[in-house]
């Protein structure tokens, strides 16, 4: 009959493995006198090895999968997408805002002189020129 507060769990060694052997040795001759019994002996071997790594990987997660798995989900590709989107988007209505801030100033001057609105025009366009991103483009591409 087997106790439900306890569990067994069987170790295999092999004689020709140096550390296997060590291990052997030290449990058939192990000093009883100084250790209780050798399953205390080992229980206490893995609890202090245990502890000494702090508990770090030694147990399979399995309520949920590990993230630095080095796999992406969907759910990041969407969270990825949504936040591109809305940067894309912030960028592009600052720049409509700046384009057509630029736009009403050429308009509001060219009541004065035709000249002056010219050069006003040519100010305001080499302000708002950005560098061309490559990548912000075929993005952009991809959503047309």
């Amino acid at each position: 009959m087997a106790k439900s507060n306890i569990c067994y769990h069987n170790v295999r060694l092999n004689l020709d493995n140096e550390q296997h052997c060590r291990v052997h040795r030290v449990l058939a001759e192990l000093n009883t006198e100084i250790h209780k019994s050798v399953n205390q002996f080992i229980v206490d071997a893995v609890d202090f090895y245990i502890r000494s790594l702090n508990d770090e990987s030694l147990v399979k997660e399995t309520e949920e999968p590990k993230k630095n798995a080095g796999y992406i989900t969907r759910e990041d590709l969407d969270g990825i997408r949504s936040d591109l989107k809305n940067e894309v988007k912030n960028e592009i209505i600052m720049l409509l805002g700046a384009a057509l801030g630029a736009g009403t100033v050429r308009v509001a001057e060219g009541a004065a002189g035709r000249g002056n609105m010219d050069s006003t025009a040519m100010k305001a366009a080499e302000d708002t020129r950005e560098t061309e991103d490559p990548t912000m483009m075929e993005l952009v591409d991809g959503w047309g």
